[in-house]
């Protein structure tokens, strides 16, 4: 390993400088015999190379190396009084070398010192006892013998640590750390205090060092030990990181270590060299010793290597690293690992980085600096050690399934607590401000050096931050791009808590059966502690609400961004946000005295949580009451009533229970069951016993939200809302009317349709099982007509999926204002309507048995009906076809409501049950005639059969008098008699007079009027 090496070369060193210059025998003359001659003191010299190594290894005792320097010491003084240079007063390195060779190394082997190692040794001789490279002279001899004796102390002291330093070391098990860790401390201090005692010894001298020299040195080590080491080149390889650290650290000249350096230069390799240790030891190689001793020594290492920073840059001439230097270094290694791409644009963005963590400028780091950010550590820690205990929560790694349901709930709750607390507290550490807008270059600059896979996230974020500045100015105050030091905890703490609710959302909710008890429980919890965040964000803001305005703001942000359908005008947006704010989300007893709020404020949220509350509960009801059924198990209407009636009694102390079961009552108490397929396709049969399945119940509770929603949003009296009486025409209409630019703008409505709302509700009072032919579009009603347009919908799905391969060859680009040829729309319907339409059995049967030409009759009709507005071409939209599934629904409803003996027919008395549930229409669409006494309201009745029976009102004079003579107040002869065909014929009718009067420009009242006029035959003949 590198850092052994280093340790080992060092130690080389250390000992080589002394046997280097501590030698036996008479340069210049033919050595001795061996067995004749050898000098005092030099045969200890030969045990020193297993010491060196012992020494290296940390199994050397402080005696046996205690030995060696006093061998060495005594070799010296006697090389000095017995060996004679070719100098008198002095020795050269190559006369030092032979000596070496002749006395040290073995003869046998032909071992040499190179001269290159000379050299080296020459160089590092200066430093230590100053003089020349090219020899040593008797008086830097004497000077050695002081050094040796420095050096004994200090390689004595460091004997008991040597293990550790050379990473022949282990830590001790969990139970024993706390003396390991003082042993560890202990070497610390050590190679501190050996640093200072070599830097000392060096500087007294005055003599520079140059770093590339230590390259040099250590290749020459290799040859000389006859080693092909591979750290030379390693080191020379990050050399060049050397000389810049040096440079930022502790000043001068980058290649050379000056006198004044030695002694920060010599602490910044001991200090560094020990916060590697620290971390071999204790964070990366140790077994298990638990998180906690993990995290103090890597907050341990972090302090003093901040500590380092800060004391080097203390002493350094100019006081600061600037911002110069620090791109020097990083585009150093940017050289040694091509992989590290670094430019002056990204240190100077990250230097803004460096000032709100650190403080200070963007210029440099100073030691207030390193100071501010080791103080923190401490602090840092703390945190990190809260936070730990949930990590695998908050890394998406957590398995909640191994706990119990309460003990995952518990475990979750507390890491919610702890992530949000903890990250308040790091808010705190925030030194200063942040302009948002920097974001930006500092992702692009990254971006730049780092190309990403994808997309852009700098061009992402830019086109996000408008609306993030808008939303942090909105909630946090200002009026500009930059996060305060006081915004940090704020926008933290809000930070963690959506944190928390994605996660809980990614653990409890995601993919999981939502007909479970489990689920909807954990789907309240998640609701409600989203309506807090919100609710927590609006208490943050000054005003403690979100203005029209704002939020129109940001709504035409999301517009911007293309999240919301193109062409939305802001005009059209505010009128949207005027419902939510002002009905939807309006308490309706205070909307009714005429409060009209313009903003989302607390009690906005507070209805909200009350609606979401209600559906919430009555959904947990239906789980918990269905959890054990098989799909096709159910209720009768008569059984789910009676449990309605009791659990809406026993719950009345559970508000929001109470209010959801009466109404799911109030939708089941109905002369026809509502229920729906395993594809929520409402079930229209008066032959199949139906049942309240459990799939029933859940879409039975989501349509009877919306129109609890409706009712309470737009109802214009207090008793029509707590009542269920429901809304008037005016009231749909006057919705419709706001809501209906951005219809029209998202391409959701024809620009031309100015009586979609007008149709549902007639549609409601008309073709849905609780249809009662009032003015009023009650709350049950509603409740029923939802069920069934979400059904037609799905109907419409399917058709056009089939339509789209048999008549557009599969093309899958389709738009809604497509043309199709009638034939190949009814020959498509033809083929897939018994299979989407499976939840309408009888009309099935129908179309099965009826022969070809009847039922393109009836499916022309349909279509008409549904908007198709015939023409030369036979050529449909297929906007227009697309509500032909909910026709044929409001037929089968008629079928599934009227006809008692069930034939497929409505005869006289089946017309006359009928006839409530359409009078109202009636009553409305002929006002005019019967107030100027044109018709008269008992006369609606004697229409109804009539149009029942022949297809259509009387309008030429034989169908009049017919009418007059054989038909009006003869109940006794009227012989109605209106099958599948006939009702698609009268609705096929009155499609085409709402034709004509649109060409005329008339409105659909005007589609009375053949009928207005039966009592004057006489003058219509005229």
């Amino acid at each position: 390993m590198f850092s052994k090496k280093c340790v080992q070369l060092f130690a080389v060193a250390l000992m080589a400088t002394g046997t280097f210059v501590g030698c036996d025998s008479k340069v210049g003359e033919a050595p001795p015999p061996p067995e004749s001659h050898e000098l005092g003191g030099t045969k200890c010299l030969t045990e020193v190379k297993p010491v060196v190594k012992n020494f290296i290894d940390g199994t050397a005792t402080k005696a046996e190396v205690a030995s060696g320097w006093d061998c060495a010491e005594t070799a010296i003084q006697t090389f000095k009084r017995y060996v004679r240079g070719n100098s008198s007063d002095r020795y050269t390195s190559q006369e030092l070398a032979t000596f070496l060779e002749k006395n040290f190394l073995d003869a046998s082997k032909n071992e040499t010192i190179p001269v290159g190692l000379q050299v080296e040794v020459m160089k590092l001789k200066q430093i230590f006892v100053g003089g020349s490279a090219e020899y040593i002279s008797k008086g830097e001899i004497d000077k050695i013998i002081t050094l040796f004796g420095s050096f004994r102390e200090m390689t004595v002291n460091l004997t008991p640590y040597m293990r550790v330093l050379s990473l022949n070391w282990t830590v001790s098990e969990a139970n024993s750390i706390q003396t390991d860790v003082r042993y560890f401390e202990d070497a610390n201090k050590e190679i501190q205090n050996a640093a200072r005692t070599l830097a000392s010894l060096i500087e007294s001298n005055g003599r520079s060092y140059k770093l590339a020299d230590f390259v040099v040195l250590m290749e020459q080590m290799g040859v000389f030990f006859n080693e092909k080491w591979d750290f030379p080149k390693t080191i020379a390889k990050y050399m060049p990181v050397v000389l810049k650290v040096k440079k930022a650290l502790a000043g001068g000249d980058e290649n050379y270590v000056a006198p004044s350096e030695w002694r920060r230069f010599a602490l910044l390799g001991a200090r560094g060299y020990i916060q590697y240790l620290r971390y071999y030891y204790f964070i990366k190689s140790v077994p298990e010793t638990g998180t906690g001793y993990r995290l103090s020594y890597l907050s341990r290492t972090v302090e003093d290597v901040l500590s380092v920073f800060q004391d080097l840059v203390a002493e350094k001439p100019e006081g600061v690293v600037s911002r110069d230097e620090v791109n020097d270094l990083l585009k150093t290694l940017q050289v040694v690992w091509p992989d590290f791409k670094v430019s002056n644009s990204l240190v100077f963005e990250a230097m803004k980085v460096k000032q709100l963590f650190f403080g200070g400028s963007v210029d440099s780091f100073t030691t207030t600096d390193f100071e501010t950010a080791r103080l923190k550590v401490s602090r840092i820690k703390i945190l990190i050690e809260r936070f730990l205990p949930y990590y695998s929560i908050y890394g998406r790694e957590w398995e909640p399934e191994l706990y119990e349901n309460e003990e995952a709930q518990k475990l979750f709750m507390e890491s919610q607590f702890v992530l949000e607390s903890t990250v308040r507290e790091a808010g705190v550490l925030f030194e200063g401000a942040y302009d948002l807008q920097d974001l930006v270059p500092l992702i692009r600059e990254i971006e730049t050096l780092y190309p990403p896979k994808g997309e852009s996230y700098a061009d992402l974020i830019k086109d996000y931050m408008p609306m993030i500045i808008d939303v942090k100015n909105m909630i946090l105050g200002g009026n500009d791009s930059s996060l305060r030091k006081a915004n940090w905890s704020v926008l933290l703490g809000f930070a963690a808590r959506f944190y928390s609710d994605f996660l809980y959302y990614d653990y409890f909710l995601k993919e999981q059966p939502f007909e479970k008890p489990l689920t909807v429980s954990y789907l309240s919890i998640f609701a409600n502690q989203s309506i807090n965040i919100a609710r927590d964000l609006l208490a943050a803001k000054k005003e403690t609400q979100f203005s029209r305005a704002e939020i129109n703001k940001l709504i035409q942000h999301l517009s911007n961004l293309g999240i919301l359908p193109e062409g939305l005008k802001p005009k059209s947006i505010d009128q949207v946000v005027g419902i939510v704010l002002n009905n939807i989300l309006n308490n309706p007893e205070r909307r009714l005295e005429g409060y009209v709020p313009d903003a989302l404020n607390l009690s906005s949220l507070e209805v909200l949580r009350n609606e979401l509350q209600v559906w919430l509960d009555t959904e947990l009801f239906v789980a918990q009451t269905t959890e054990h059924w098989r799909e096709e198990e159910g209720y009768s209407a008569k059984e789910l009533q009676e449990i309605l009636k009791k659990a809406s009694v026993s719950t009345l102390s559970r508000q929001p229970l109470a209010s959801g079961l009466y109404e799911l009552l109030l939708t089941v108490q109905s002369p026809v069951p509502l229920t729906v397929d395993s594809e929520a396709r409402v079930l229209i049969s008066n032959k199949l016993q139906q049942k309240y399945t459990a799939k029933t119940l859940r879409q039975l509770n989501l349509y009877r939200a919306v129109s609890r929603l409706a009712v309470r949003s737009f109802a214009g009296t207090a008793d029509r809302v707590n009542t269920y009486k429901g809304v008037n025409l005016e009231e749909v209409q006057g919705a419709f009317m706001a809501l209906r630019p951005v219809l029209v703008e998202a391409g959701i409505l024809d620009s031309k349709n100015m009586t979609f709302a007008s149709s549902r509700f007639r549609e409601a009072n008309i073709f849905v099982p609780h249809s009662d032919g009032s003015t009023l579009a009650s709350y049950a009603e509603l409740t029923d007509l939802i069920g069934m347009i979400w059904s037609g919908l799905n109907i419409n799905s399917m058709l056009r999926d089939e339509l789209i391969k048999k008549c557009f060859n599969g093309n899958t680009d389709v738009k809604n204002d497509a043309l199709v040829s009638l034939s190949c729309a009814r020959a498509s319907y033809k083929d897939s309507l018994p299979s989407a339409a499976v939840s309408m059995p009888e009309y099935v049967k129908f179309q099965k048995a009826a022969g070809k030409d009847e039922w393109a009759i009836y499916m022309n009709n349909i279509f008409k009906a549904a908007g198709y507005v015939p023409n030369d071409k036979n050529m449909a939209l297929l906007e227009d076809i697309s509500l032909a599934p909910h026709v044929i629904q409001y037929i089968e409803m008629i079928y599934a409501r009227f006809d008692k003996n069930k034939d497929g027919v409505i005869n006289t008395p089946e017309s006359l049950n009928a006839f409530p549930a359409f009078k109202g229409i009636l009553l409305e669409l002929a006002k005019e005639q019967i107030e100027s006494g044109t018709i008269k309201e008992a006369d609606l009745l004697d229409l109804f059969t009539y149009i029942l029976r022949y297809g259509k009102p009387p309008e030429t004079i034989k169908e009049k008098l017919r009418f007059v003579l054989s038909w009006k107040g003869k109940r006794e002869k009227w012989d109605v008699w209106a099958d599948r065909v006939q009702l698609s014929e009268i609705l096929g009718y009155i499609a085409d007079q709402v034709t004509k009067s649109a060409k005329a420009g008339k409105t659909t009242e005007g589609l009375v009027n053949p009928i207005l006029s039966v009592n004057q035959p006489a003058q219509q003949s005229q």
